[in-house]
């Protein structure tokens, strides 16, 4: 037979194979999972709603941080080196697919016999060697397939680090907004303790105060001194917080944008609950993972049927004498594992029992995801519903401190009134900025809840 024929006809004996090969592996079905039937609309009518993380609050300087963090953080640098590994992992088992061919050139002199007897022989061979292990049993194919699922769910976990990090920055952010708005709400009440201050004292000097009424001014005034600080080193370290979830030191790093106010209240659409499936990156590792077990079982009981082996080689021996001659050679083997003491038959139980746990894993997943969207739509509803009571609760206090403020200077009610009237305005103050955070907050967790960005189809 001739080189080419020797080849050509591994190759076709490995095609027929692959041709003819069966599959062991179970089919994939998605397990069903309970889902609600809608969600409720929880967006104010004058909502402006949004489908990217860059479109939240309407801020420049929140989009440009968010860039930064997806450039620098080192956690999501980390998530991307685990989809190479897994890429790779990937190419190697579909390597296994493909015949492989080896080329080789081995030349020797050697001298033989004794005195003058004693002679020079050469020997030389140049070889090409083609082979081919035929997938009889879908076996390699699943070992492929098992290895695309996981790169799947490595680029689903990166994508889960990335909507993590896209969360944190955002909740960071308003976090620094709401510090600097209690200081300058903090600051503004120090000076209104500061001048009941002196009006108490102006009121002692004349004789219409006690020192009883001195002193609990001065002890209501160095409260409010005294909350400034504490505010101060919050906003720094919430700040160097976010420094470093975009990659950058935290001296010299500040947040431009001053107050709450200045970002816009955005709306969400929830969608339909099936579409979680789709836009939740948790979920959809969960479903890979799940996807691999199921091609792992294949791979397991292809290992419990026999392997065919093909190869041929064609070569030139005797090149270097000048007599050359052409060898070849054709050669197929089958094996089977006769006795191995139950191994094979337990891996395939290993796995089996382990698709039956991702099965509960994805389940879990799911539900998961539901409670998520639902805990964050409640929030978003009771939040707008606190901010708007909190607002009129201010509106009072502020009034009745104007109030009380005028009847004391006239002498119509005593500083106790007063001191109640000030530390219910400045505690009312401080609760709706709280509440304006918890609404933001409750806005960045359920976007986080429905999967992050996705498109106007609803897939992420």
């Amino acid at each position: 037979m001739s080189p080419v024929k020797a080849i050509r006809s591994v190759l076709v004996s490995a095609v027929f194979a692959a041709l003819s090969a069966c599959s062991l592996t179970p089919a994939y079905e998605r397990p069903a999972a309970t889902l609600p039937d809608e969600w409720p609309s929880t967006a104010p009518a004058d909502a402006v709603s949004v489908a990217r993380w860059d479109e939240m609050f309407g801020s420049e300087e929140l989009r440009d941080l968010m860039a930064q963090a997806l450039a620098a953080n080192h956690d999501l640098a980390a998530a991307k080196a685990r989809i190479e590994q897994a890429r790779a992992s990937a190419s190697i088992a579909r390597a296994r697919l493909l015949p492989y061919a080896s080329a080789g050139v081995s030349a020797s002199r050697n001298r033989e016999g004794d005195g003058e007897n004693r002679s020079l022989r050469s020997t030389d061979q140049s070889l090409l060697t083609v082979g081919y292990e035929a997938d009889l049993f879908g076996g390699y194919r699943a070992a492929a397939g098992a290895a695309q699922a996981r790169l799947a769910a490595s680029e689903f976990d990166w994508d889960a680090t990335r909507l993590v990090l896209q969360a944190d920055v955002a909740s960071y952010y308003v976090q620094v907004l709401a510090l600097k708005d209690r200081l300058a709400i903090a600051r503004k009440n120090l000076e209104v303790a500061r001048e009941l201050m002196s009006l108490v004292e102006v009121r002692f000097r004349n004789g219409a105060a006690s020192a009883l009424e001195v002193a609990q001014q001065r002890a209501t005034l160095l409260s409010v001194e005294a909350e400034v600080p504490a505010l101060q080193q919050s906003l720094v370290e919430t700040q160097s917080a976010l420094a470093v979830l975009v990659g950058r030191s935290p001296e010299g790093f500040e947040v431009e944008a001053t107050t709450l106010a200045a970002l816009t209240l955005p709306g969400i659409a929830p969608g339909q609950p099936a579409e979680l499936l789709q836009r939740r990156p948790d979920v959809r590792a969960a479903e890979a993972r799940l996807v691999a077990a199921h091609a792992d079982i294949g791979a397991a009981r292809a290992a419990l049927y026999p392997s065919l082996q093909l190869s041929g080689s064609t070569g030139v021996t005797g090149w270097l004498t000048g007599g050359s001659s052409t060898i070849a050679s054709l050669a197929a083997s089958l094996a089977q594992t006769i006795f191995d003491g139950g191994e094979l038959r337990g891996q395939v139980r290993l796995t089996e029992a382990v698709r039956e746990e991702l099965v509960e894993s994805y389940l879990q997943a799911v539900l998961t995801s539901t409670k998520d969207v639902h805990d964050s739509l409640s929030a978003v509803q009771t939040t707008q519903a606190r901010i708007e009571l909190l607002t009129q609760n201010v509106e009072e206090a502020r009034t009745a401190l104007r109030i009380a403020t005028a009847r004391y200077r006239a002498g119509t009610d005593d500083l106790l009134a007063l001191l109640e009237t000030q530390r219910s305005l400045f505690s009312a103050e401080a609760n709706l900025v709280q509440a304006r955070l918890d609404r933001l907050n409750a806005s960045i967790g359920l976007f986080k809840a429905l999967g992050g960005e996705w498109s106007e189809a609803g897939q992420s």
